[in-house]
């Protein structure tokens, strides 16, 4: 069986083939519609030779990957953009006023703090939502010698932070940079990773734009947060994967192999959420591995897979007998450049890592408040070697670990509730997002606007709601199989997961003593609960199966990735609370189905009243639907001044 591609379209980078998308039968004596423009066989050389034609990027490609990633800078960087073409004085406002990622900021005084920055302290003002405790610890960073301080992600995205404080100042411009930088290279590796699961600059197109006007990517580019430059080195990582997953040549393997490390070590630098790529990519390279075994026992695994793939075999003699031995050197270089992140950091004496044992939810704060019998303290990892001082890197590994253990320890007993926390199954439809700024009076930097202004980080309708459709299409498009299995696979989704749903919903307590809003710990989930997450599991078991064996790895590779930046969060929200933003890895892979989808839909043809139509204009639609989604949600994204109707008729979900 072979993957289903549009007539005359480029095939999936990682088929080969092409067959066309499912449409109406032609009636008996329609005219046949018209022949594809070229025809591309299994014959065709996946791979050029040399790193340019390994990369396959036109001059085209590269001429789009930058003005997409201008086009989400420009957005990013300039907003909120306040145009004045349609009223208003007009000599004293410009007809557009371009204020910047510097707006909004917070003017409450009372919110200012003492931050010591080189040989002097500042008054620093203006964080919004937990702008309070990252860029303040990139200061600390960045000061000489080096502030302690406790926090409970790894320090790669503080790091970056540094350099643009201390060009730009620590406020909102400087400790937003990073973000603005790596939300727009976000864009730009979108349009690479759907060129290289499919040669369709369309769907490469879409993809990318689906994640730039994304209010959940637009907002959190626009915020001195850690979570989109830890979603970048996640996505680069997923590209560096299929990088490898194409090598076609011993060389190619082994070099898209340790980069491909990097990445990961780089992604779990910025945030331990890389657990979704590796958990992904293992399974799907062991599969790999195990596939031409299990085949050769189990026919039906024959009939699925058809004629021996030629990619696989490729790839197989380009992994060599002793693969192995690579995977484990690459798996120590990701454990390496994670070490290797915490440089800054172990040149610090710390008295400040907490050893969190419990949380009491009627308790504000976790109940081992800072006192000296719960706190750990790790000295400085060096030593005296005649009389020189040199690197202790046995002390060093050690207190990394103490630091990580803290860490987990505390976003496991980390159980109170919030007025802005979500729970993992509202996340598809958004039922509840972060309302993260809120400010009555005008913008400080455009006083002549009146009315108050919201930031909600809620995503684009057109996207996350079309989004569900088409990850259902891709369910169906990955699946092959005789009908009666394919609707089993399906059905047992569809099961698991409202199963799941069900049972942690009705494991949630009442109203949180705390917060008097959102519940903290869950009580007991059950065993059918825990059987439907197993079910989900044998679901994406026969995903990897027909990402590997049959030729459907890009639907198979959507639905996947999406599950599993979906699934991760699963365990942890039986106790700690979660926020919408935490679903920004959903998101990428959200992106590319729906741009798969809209895709096949633009070569859907079917014949009635004497002629035939296509359903390209409703793909056109769709994008046009999200574009006009994004500018008229943009107001609730970047503070623009509103009345309190205009407000409310943009904010479609519980953002309060």
């Amino acid at each position: 069986m072979t993957e289903e591609t549009p007539p005359g379209a480029p095939p999936d980078v990682t088929t080969g083939s092409t067959s066309p998308v499912p449409s109406a039968k032609a009636p008996a004596g329609a005219p046949a519609p018209a022949a594809p423009a070229f025809e591309v066989t299994d014959d065709r050389p996946l791979v050029r030779a040399g790193l340019r034609g390994f990369l396959d990027l036109t001059r085209v490609d590269v001429a789009l990957v930058i003005g997409l990633t201008l086009l989400a800078f420009l957005l990013r960087w300039g907003s909120p953009i306040l145009p004045n073409f349609l009223g208003g004085n007009a000599t004293s406002v410009p007809a557009i006023q371009i204020l910047g990622v510097g707006n909004a900021h917070n003017s409450d005084q009372s919110a200012c703090e003492q931050v010591p920055i080189g040989n002097k302290t500042i008054k620093a003002c203006g964080q919004v939502f937990d702008e309070v405790y990252f860029p303040t610890d990139a200061a600390d960073d960045l000061h000489s010698p080096a502030i302690g301080y406790f926090d409970p992600e790894p320090p790669l995205v503080k790091l970056l932070m540094t350099p643009s404080i201390a060009i730009l100042g620590f406020n909102t411009w400087g400790w937003r940079m990073t973000a603005v930088l790596t939300g727009s290279l976000l864009c730009g590796l979108m349009y690479l990773i759907a060129l290289r699961l499919r040669r369709d600059r369309f769907f490469a197109i879409v993809a990318s734009l689906l994640v730039c006007l994304d209010g959940l990517a637009f907002v959190e580019s626009r915020l001195g947060l850690l979570d989109i430059p830890a979603i970048f080195f996640t996505t680069l990582a997923w590209y560096l994967f299929l990088l490898h997953w194409q090598a076609r040549t011993r060389r190619q393997w082994r070099i898209t192999l340790y980069i491909l490390a990097a990445g990961l070590g780089l992604a779990f630098a910025a945030k331990l959420t890389a657990v979704a790529p590796l958990a992904v990519i293992a399974g799907l390279v062991f599969l790999r591995w195990l596939a031409p075994r299990a085949a050769g026992a189990i026919p039906a695994l024959r009939r699925l897979a058809g004629p021996r793939r030629h990619e696989t075999v490729l790839w197989r003699e380009a992994a060599g007998s002793r693969a192995w031995l690579h995977y484990a050197a690459a798996l120590a270089l990701v454990v390496v450049i994670f070490c290797a992140s915490w440089s800054r950091y172990l040149t610090i004496y710390h008295d400040d890592v907490y050893q969190f044992v419990s949380c009491n939810p009627n308790v504000a704060g976790l109940t081992t408040a800072p006192h000296p019998n719960d706190i750990k303290i790790l000295q400085v990892p060096v030593s005296t070697v005649d009389g020189v001082t040199v690197p202790n890197p046995v002390e060093a590994i050690s207190n990394i670990i103490a630091i990580n253990e803290a860490s987990l320890r505390y976003q496991e007993l980390e159980c109170h509730g919030h007025p802005y926390a979500s729970r993992w199954y509202t996340w598809p439809i958004m039922e509840h997002p972060v309302l993260m700024y809120y400010q009555s009076a005008p913008l400080l930097d455009a006083p002549s606007y009146t009315g108050s202004g919201v930031i909600t980080n809620m995503g684009n309708p057109a996207v996350w709601w079309l989004g569900i459709l088409a990850l259902l299409f891709c369910v169906w498009r990955m699946m092959a199989g005789a009908k009666w299995f394919r609707v089993c696979i399906g059905a047992l989704m569809v099961a698991s997961l409202v199963t799941m749903i069900l049972t942690f919903h009705a494991a949630e307590p009442g109203i949180d003593p705390i917060t008097s809003t959102q519940p903290g710990p869950i009580g007991p989930v059950g065993p059918l609960f825990y059987l439907a997450f197993l079910g989900l599991g044998v679901f994406c078991a026969c995903a990897g199966i027909f990402a590997v064996v049959s030729r459907r790895f890009v639907p198979a590779f959507i639905v996947l990735g999406y599950i599993a930046s979906w699934m991760m969060w699963v365990p942890g929200n039986k106790a700690r609370v979660l926020f919408f933003y935490h679903a920004l890895g959903m998101l990428i892979f959200l992106a590319l189905g729906l741009a798969y989808a809209l895709a096949a839909l633009r070569h859907v043809r079917f014949f009635a009243a004497g002629r035939w139509w296509s359903l390209a204009p409703l793909a056109y639609a769709g994008v046009a639907a999200v574009v006009a989604a994004f500018i008229f949600f943009y107001p609730v994204w970047t503070a623009i001044p509103l009345t309190s109707p205009d407000q409310q008729m943009r904010l479609w979900v519980d953002a309060w």
